[in-house]
């Protein structure tokens, strides 16, 4: 191309026809754009390959965590329970004499009981919270009931037959737990609630809903029990969140409930409207209250205050408060700390 130019400009000098001039200048042009036009399909190519590469790259990393995930699911499946059906378990349904704790002793580590000879008694129709500084037990005595280990020492009975004489599966089907921050979905309202009983009626979830005393926040929904709600219930304060979560388990109808710190983020008024309709609901039930809120201890039938893995004072709170041992101490030292007296975030 250039030293045909350099003839096109040679033969200008000297005077000689440039009959190919024409010619000459429609190839460098036809040139020029091909070498643009080439340019530009491998810049395309260049960034296609690119693409397709980092979406190979994406979906073999995604493949390596869904593998790493899928190990540990593996282990996890494999590791023998600690806890399993004794031959000829029979299958918990209810209770209609008491729950009872005998002299149990649990210890995570050989030389130091987390529990240590609890006694105590629940009756159906009861409230029970259990109080006390944090590491007393609180959680270890539930997670007994539960059955997710067993005590060293001492028996855990319902209606004089001991948990190990009945099935694991049927036990934890008859508990429901309401805890502070319940996994929520991204579903609706009324499947959220229905999450844990499939074969609830629409009647059993309002009524639920009652219960929680949900129906102020649920009518100003764009659509109401059937609004889908955001990753964790991020479209609900947490107070809101903290009432779909009881009556999620309200819903399964169990004749034990576990509600642990259920209404931290409630006001002082609606949390008085909930625990009233739980207790009105509990008729023939048994529910255990974890929590360190003055405000849902007092409408407790019965306080335990743990400490040091001991049942150190049991009562109702105006006679707990009459004898000014430690929990009238501890009812004074949280009240210091609780100043704002509690607004539903």
């Amino acid at each position: 191309m250039i030293s045909g130019e350099f003839w096109m400009a040679t033969m200008a000098n000297v005077g000689s026809p440039t009959w190919a001039n024409e010619l000459i200048s429609f190839v460098s042009v036809a040139f020029v754009v091909w070498g643009l036009a080439a340019f530009n399909y491998s810049k395309e190519q260049f960034f296609i390959t690119v693409g397709t590469m980092r979406h190979v790259m994406k979906q073999w990393l995604t493949a390596q965590d869904m593998a790493m995930g899928l190990a540990r699911v593996f282990d996890i499946l494999d590791i023998e329970p600690d806890v399993e059906d004794k031959p000829g378990a029979q299958a918990f349904t209810t209770f209609t004499d008491q729950i009872q704790f005998s002299g149990v002793v649990y210890r995570y580590q050989d030389d130091r009981p987390v529990l240590d000879g609890v006694e105590f008694s629940v009756k159906p129709g009861s409230v029970t919270a259990i109080v006390g500084p944090t590491g007393s037990g609180k959680t270890t005595m539930m997670s007994l009931l539960l059955r997710l280990f067993d005590p060293n020492e001492g028996r855990i009975l319902i209606d004089g037959t001991d948990l190990k004489d009945y099935q694991v599966g049927s036990l934890r089907e008859n508990i429901a737990i309401a805890l502070q921050e319940n996994v929520l979905f991204s579903m609706s309202v009324r499947e959220n609630i229905r999450y844990v009983a499939p074969t609830a009626t629409d009647q059993e979830v309002e009524l639920a809903i009652r219960i929680a005393c949900m129906e102020d926040f649920v009518s100003d929904l764009p659509q109401g029990l059937d609004t889908v709600l955001g990753d964790r219930g991020g479209k609900l304060s947490t107070g809101q969140r903290q009432r779909l979560s009881i009556a999620r388990a309200v819903v399964r109808n169990t004749p034990i409930l576990v509600l642990d710190e259920p209404t931290a983020a409630l006001d002082a008024s609606t949390e008085h409207r909930v625990l009233t309709n739980l207790a009105e609901w509990g008729r023939g039930r048994a529910i255990f209250l974890i929590t360190h809120r003055i405000s849902t201890i007092r409408q407790a039938t019965n306080i335990l205050y743990l400490d040091q893995g001991r049942i150190i004072e049991s009562g109702s709170h105006d006679e707990l408060m009459a004898r000014r041992g430690r929990y009238s101490d501890f009812v004074e030292a949280e009240s210091s700390h609780n100043v704002s007296g509690g607004q539903e975030q």
